[in-house]
């Protein structure tokens, strides 16, 4: 086997122009909206490196599964668990309770390299405006990194065993081509899956190990065929990253270009005497030593980045210029200090470096994720915050028993109002008519009525049809029928997410023109104007006085307009006896609405409200406009 460099100080460069990418993306920066391809690019160095390592030593016959992982450990562990402890100290003082709980939730599976599967089975998209709160969203990356080091020195080993160096290239150039297709199928089929999955990431990871395998097959290229492709390697990179935005379609063709501009410039590079002109600028000594930080950059830089967002400050441009500084110095810290001394000094066999530095490292990512979910995320910290603490205030844990659960009939511990023999009437929808549990026990509880409660998401009245579920109508039509017994019927949904002349929004009319044909007294509780989870997040800071100032008229709930054929108001045009109790009555003016009352934030998260806040709604109806059920008996 001929000679591969040993060193490529212009790789390390490469690595620096990827981390960058990564951070000016995150940060915010319109001219790098497209700067995540800087992952994509460490992809195929991380493939190309790992791939001519295995190659060279399975030559010359000395490779070894044990040294190869434990080359990993200690390149990856003891910072990444560093890191991890490090930022635990700021999520617990910042973070509320959920985020927090999230957090160490992340904690765990990033020491397992299973992150990128949560956040995926969480249904999380990257880009949404949710994930600028996750301190440890970037770490999918190392798990799909991590996840390709178990399969690829396997596959590459056998493929030696058994194949000669032109079938191997055959074998690889096939599973390349075969994994890019199933990126741009993934892509379309499902853009989360795509983002956060190793089979869609795949050919990126191989198109570097291609190169790798075929290095010395590679012919000897002239200065001005490595200068030409050097500029157009690092010209791929720049210009997705450019042109690319958060809406772009994503792995799949897009992430091919960037790959292909690593290739060209790993390439580019191959013979130390006919560089192409930009691996010579990529080995100027300041971007090679950012390079050599690249690891534990990305580590740091997006937890820093969030920590700032999460209090609430926008990211102007010093205070970019703050962000990157401390990231290096962070950085250069955590490389001098942890990362060197485990790469270079604290070299320990196998099984010792297993005892010493990878159990006690899941050990400790254990206890953190233990003790902060077993305490729901410390929500003591911030007393002033009682509207969200999820066992005592949030419908769906508080009534876990009820809510859900598909029940249809009279159940005392799941009815609301005064109990009787007998129940008055029955409140029925999705998850809105779970919150709206809260306000209907009180206007119940205030016209001596006993109400029966049967709530499930996606039953708005019947099952929502424009999400279909797989266990089909039956309950819908049961608890229907059940409900045509009763005399008042309180119907709580999600009114906004029922389509305009769907068919869902003819059936929802159909069922109701049943109920008034019936002559039964129908109740529509039209929910509150929905805010962001951004804006949620701003109420809390504002009540807790954490982070930046906020002015609460900023805060406020616009009363947007709601379309003309809004379903709420076709059943009011529709069927006039049909009692509509409208919450935006009493939390709006003409042009917003308040998210508190009495000091108490009513919303639970962007749409739904907690406990104390449909029982605070719910006193204020009764003293602004009386109580319609007591009309009803």
């Amino acid at each position: 086997m001929s000679k591969i460099i040993s060193y490529r100080p212009d790789i390390d460069g490469l690595r620096a122009v990827s981390v960058f990418l990564v951070i000016l993306f995150h940060v915010d920066l319109s001219l790098c909206s497209g700067g995540y391809v800087g992952v994509d690019v460490f992809f195929v160095i991380s493939g190309y490196l790992i791939t001519s390592s295995i190659n060279k030593q399975i030559h010359n016959a000395t490779f070894s599964f044990k040294e190869f992982y434990l080359r990993r450990i200690r390149r990856i562990i003891p910072v990444l668990v560093f890191v991890l402890v490090s930022i635990t100290i700021p999520a617990y003082l910042f973070l509320f309770p959920n985020d927090f709980e999230s957090y160490s939730r992340t904690v765990l599976h990033t020491m397992l390299s299973t992150n990128n599967f949560y956040l995926w089975s969480a249904s999380t998209d990257y880009f949404a405006e949710n994930t600028e709160l996750m301190p440890l969203l970037h770490t999918w990356s190392l798990s799909v990194e991590e996840q390709f080091y178990f399969v690829w020195p396997i596959v590459l080993v056998l493929l030696h065993r058994f194949l000669n160096l032109k079938n191997r290239v055959y074998v690889i150039a096939v599973f390349l081509m075969s994994t890019l297709l199933l990126s741009i199928y993934l892509t379309a089929e499902d853009k989360s899956m795509a983002y956060f999955l190793l089979p869609a990431r795949f050919f990126e990871v191989l198109m570097g190990a291609l190169l790798a395998i075929v290095w010395d097959k590679i012919p000897k290229l002239s200065k001005s065929s490595n200068h030409t492709l050097s500029v157009l390697g690092i010209l791929l990179v720049f210009i997705p990253s450019i042109l690319l935005t958060e809406e772009s379609v994503f792995p799949g063709l897009n992430a091919f270009w960037p790959c292909l501009g690593a290739v060209f410039l790993i390439l580019s590079g191959k013979e130390e005497r006919s560089k192409g002109i930009i691996n010579r600028i990529l080995e100027l000594r300041s971007i090679v030593f950012l390079g050599l930080l690249s690891y534990s950059m990305y580590l740091w830089h997006w937890p820093i980045i969030v920590f700032i967002k999460y209090l609430g400050f926008e990211l102007t441009l010093p205070l970019i210029m703050i962000i990157i500084t401390a990231t290096i110095l962070v950085s250069y810290f955590s490389w001098k200090f942890v990362e060197q001394p485990f790469r270079r000094v604290f070299k320990f066999t196998f099984s010792k470096t297993i005892y010493i530095i990878f159990l006690p490292s899941l050990l400790v990512t254990g206890l953190i994720y233990g003790i902060i979910d077993s305490n729901d995320g410390f929500p003591n910290r911030f007393p002033n915050l009682v509207e969200f603490n999820r066992k005592s205030n949030f419908p769906d844990e508080v009534r876990s028993d009820c809510y859900n659960t598909h029940s249809i009939g009279s159940s005392t511990p799941c009815a609301v109002g005064v109990v009787k023999n007998e129940v008055d009437g029955i409140l029925i929808g999705d998850s809105f008519a779970n919150h709206s549990t809260y306000f209907v026990d009180v206007l119940a509880k205030d016209a001596n009525l006993f109400f029966d409660v049967s709530a499930a998401a996606g039953y708005p009245l019947l099952r929502n049809l424009d999400f279909p579920d797989s266990s089909g109508d039956d309950y819908g039509k049961k608890r229907f029928e059940y409900a045509k017994h009763m005399d008042i019927i309180c119907i709580a949904a999600f009114w906004e997410a029922i389509r305009v002349d769907s068919e869902n929004y003819y059936q929802i009319l159909k069922s109701i023109k049943e109920l008034v044909a019936l002559k039964k007294n129908v109740v529509i509780i039209d929910h509150l104007r929905m805010t962001t989870e951004a804006n949620v997040h701003k109420m809390k800071l504002y009540k807790t006085n954490l982070g930046a100032d906020f002015v609460k008229k900023d805060l406020l709930v616009p009363r947007y307009e709601r379309p003309e054929k809004y379903i709420v108001n076709e059943i009011k045009k529709r069927f006039p006896s049909v009692i509509i109790i409208d919450l935006n009555d009493v939390m709006c003016d003409e042009e917003v609405c308040d998210y508190m009352i009495n000091n108490q934030i009513v919303y639970r998260d962007f749409y739904h409200l907690n406990i104390s806040g449909a029982r605070l709604i719910a006193k204020k109806y009764l003293e602004k406009k009386g109580n319609p059920l007591r009309f009803l008996k």
